[in-house]
């Protein structure tokens, strides 16, 4: 499939493919940044192709790849415009990543016969169960549900079938991994890539002691409604010295909101909005704790930054976060959506700065060992045989 295939050298021409790029955050976003950065500096010539909600972001200027936005603006023409840019660059191609977007690719690919390489960083079909509101399981209730299995049987077989289209799977996480080998894909067609952290961001200084009484817990992602942040709201009742900040934006803004103003906590909240990743990192740089009690998470870059900036992070006990934070050596675990629990764990690190700085050592040290260089020498040997 795709033809003759090229030995591996510099200026390969790579495609990577994306529903979200920046200057929107979260996990996929930011990977595939910083993923096109990391091989347009070995020499090879990227292109992205994504969504966007506008036009090309003033960013893109100055980036050393190509970056090609398919507006959302008008759905009826990203339908046709996007099916359009993907059979272009198919053909342009013969090395393809893709994360997301999965759906159009194997779409089009059955026109080229492109061998791609897929990432999967969750259930599309749990995630739009749990967007539409018809179901309240977690994701992994989800997958062992009779019922839900029944009644997404459509949409489970097709997200089956464009998981089968890819030449190799690669998951951030062991747990992902055993997920997508439940949906039917052989063990061996499936690489564990963590995600990872730029470099840079690992030379800073050892964690930074709380310099006064307050303690700043820091929420950074996409707010929908399993990402906890609610349970985060709830803790910090009747804990005066518990600062939250919440940097994302969603559709649960608004009940997220109101819940703050019922619950009288508004003099300890502060919601910023959607920010760049010079504005999450200044926040990191402000925080004492990252918060993350989501009810699934495949392996969080956000996670990883806060380690990064020496940020003790508590998390629910799901999904890759078991991979990436030990209890009492660089943070706490909690279930998900117990707020009690959560609660115990911030009065800790608020009653306790010995054991907050313990576990920012921690958690610091344990970011060292996720370097994107690594990630991306992994990626790239994973496409060397299948591009």
């Amino acid at each position: 499939m795709g033809g003759r295939r090229r030995p591996w050298g510099r200026g390969v021409r790579i495609l990577l493919v994306s529903n979200i790029f920046p200057p929107l955050i979260g996990g996929p976003a930011t990977f595939m940044d910083r993923l096109a950065h990391e091989l347009a500096a070995r020499g090879h010539r990227v292109t992205v192709v994504c969504s966007s909600a506008g036009g090309a972001d003033p960013d893109d200027r100055r980036r050393p790849f190509r970056v090609v936005r398919v507006s959302i603006e008008n759905r009826y023409a990203y339908e046709v415009r996007m099916r359009l840019v993907l059979l272009r660059e198919l053909l342009a191609h013969r090395t393809v990543f893709v994360s997301l977007l999965d759906d159009y690719v194997a779409q089009v690919n059955r026109l080229v016969g492109r061998r791609y390489v897929l990432k999967i960083t969750g259930d599309p079909v749990w995630e739009r169960a749990r967007n539409l509101g018809v179901t309240t399981l977690d994701v992994d209730a989800f997958q062992r549900d009779a019922a839900a299995q029944r009644a997404w049987a459509r949409e489970i077989t097709r997200r089956n079938a464009r998981v089968a289209a890819a030449a190799q799977v690669v998951t951030p996480s062991r747990y992902l991994r055993d997920m997508v080998a439940g949906w039917g894909v052989p063990p061996e067609r499936i690489a564990v890539i963590p995600n990872g952290v730029e470099d840079e961001l690992l030379e800073t200084p050892a964690p930074r002691p709380r310099a006064n009484g307050h303690l700043r817990a820091l929420f950074v992602g996409r707010l929908t409604n399993w990402k906890g942040v609610e349970t985060l709201l709830l803790a910090a009742r009747d804990l005066a010295g518990v600062q939250v900040a919440i940097a994302g934006d969603g559709p649960q803004l608004p009940a997220l909101a109101a819940l703050v103003h019922q619950l009288g906590i508004a003099p300890q909240v502060e919601f910023l909005g959607r920010l760049p990743r010079a504005g999450v990192r200044a926040e990191m740089r402000r925080a004492h704790a990252l918060v993350l009690t989501s009810l699934y998470e495949g392996h969080p870059h956000v996670l990883l930054e806060a380690a990064a900036h020496g940020l003790p992070c508590v998390v629910s006990e799901r999904g890759g976060n078991r991979e990436v934070v030990e209890p009492g050596v660089n943070g706490l675990l909690v279930p998900a959506q117990d707020p009690p629990a959560l609660r115990r764990a911030l009065r800790s690190l608020l009653d306790d700065e010995d054991l907050r700085h313990r576990l920012a050592t921690g958690a610091w040290a344990r970011a060292r060992g996720y370097g994107v260089t690594r990630s991306v020498e992994q990626i790239v040997a994973v496409l060397t045989s299948h591009g």
